[in-house]
């Protein structure tokens, strides 16, 4: 297999720019930024042979400080939301409202990881950081690898820490398999789901999970967007927990005009769905202002909140122990 790898510069501040580095092994190129370790794109074909990129991708690298929209970053060390930015002893930077979000201004979305590639069997980028910016206890050393094989992308995220602290981190990307020709109102979701968090007006979980059948939220066999969002105009932005008597945590995105399909296997206990339905407007993405249902931000992570919820599980870290997760996204065409 022949592998293509690239590098180059794109202007962020004075002080330093963003190393843009594009991999490819012919049957998926990915191109990933240092900074966020974000992937900005990925380009799958088509039923008939054409590339896309099937991401959102906010195109003005100056703005990156300022990303409401997390696109394709990597969210942490813990993603989501940390009601009254507090758990236990510990005070975070209220980021939103009272609350912290995606860990705050200084996240791993919004610093600099440094980077290497490794060319073997298959070709990845091993992307590190250690974190002393947060706020979250540490310093937190970690690391996030992307893989390329075959028609499959790997993502991995793992960490270690000197003193306790607490991990869930989440990729935020926003996938439209069209290639962004059409919003995803025409794609199919369909996830082994059996339960949502019930949230208050602040999007804080309530301690209620709920179950999903019967309701908009029953994505087990698999819904148009479209006809979804009829009922539910308000979109999503709502996290679903995998059955946890089946031991396939999997999901499943399609979109019949292209042909495209993925399909994610993931040892995460729940995944945020985000229709960005009531999107940020500010940011230019693929060449044009963000608006309404472009993109399904597809987030696995275990729950939101666990700090405050140990009934749900846990996010701990102990001193000196390392914590792994990871998400197999396999692309194939429907022809």
């Amino acid at each position: 297999m022949t592998f293509t790898i690239s590098e180059k510069t794109l202007p962020f501040d004075a002080d330093r720019p963003i190393s843009q580095i594009t991999l490819s092994n012919g049957q998926l190129t990915i191109v990933v930024h240092d900074y966020g370790a974000r992937i900005h794109q990925i380009y799958t074909p088509d039923r008939y042979g054409t590339f896309d990129n099937i991401l959102l991708s906010k195109n003005n690298s100056e703005t990156y400080a300022n990303d409401e929209g997390y696109y394709g970053v990597i969210c942490g060390p813990v993603a989501g939301r940390i009601a009254g930015a507090t758990y236990g002893s510990i005070s975070l930077e209220a980021n939103e409202g009272k609350n912290n979000l995606h860990s705050g201004s200084y996240g791993w979305e919004r610093q600099f990881w440094s980077y290497e590639i490794f060319e073997e069997e298959t070709l990845k980028i091993v992307l590190s950081l250690e974190d002393k910016k947060s706020g979250i206890p540490g310093p937190i050393c970690a690391q996030v690898t992307y893989e390329l094989n075959g028609s499959s992308l790997k993502v991995t995220i793992s960490a270690k820490s000197p003193k306790a602290t607490i991990f869930n981190p989440a990729w935020h990307p926003y996938f439209n398999l069209s290639g962004d020709k059409a919003t995803i109102k025409n794609h199919y979701l369909q996830m082994t789901t059996n339960q949502v968090v019930e949230v208050d007006e602040e999007n804080i979980p309530t301690g209620k999970l709920l179950d999903v059948r019967g309701t908009v939220y029953d994505f087990q066999k698999g819904v148009q967007l479209g006809e979804v969002l009829e009922n539910h105009p308000q979109g999503f932005d709502n996290c679903f927990l995998f059955n946890a008597m089946s031991n396939q945590r999997m999901l499943n995105l399609s979109e019949p005009v292209s042909g495209r399909q993925l399909t994610c296997v993931t040892d995460r206990q729940a995944v945020v769905i985000y229709t960005a339905t009531n999107p940020e407007t500010r940011s230019v993405v693929n060449g044009r202002k963000m608006a309404p249902n472009r993109g399904i931000a597809i987030e696995f992570q275990e729950l939101p909140d666990l700090v405050h919820h140990p009934e749900w599980g846990s996010i701990a870290l102990k001193s000196g122990e390392r914590k792994s997760f990871s998400t197999l996204y396999t692309f194939s065409v429907n022809k």
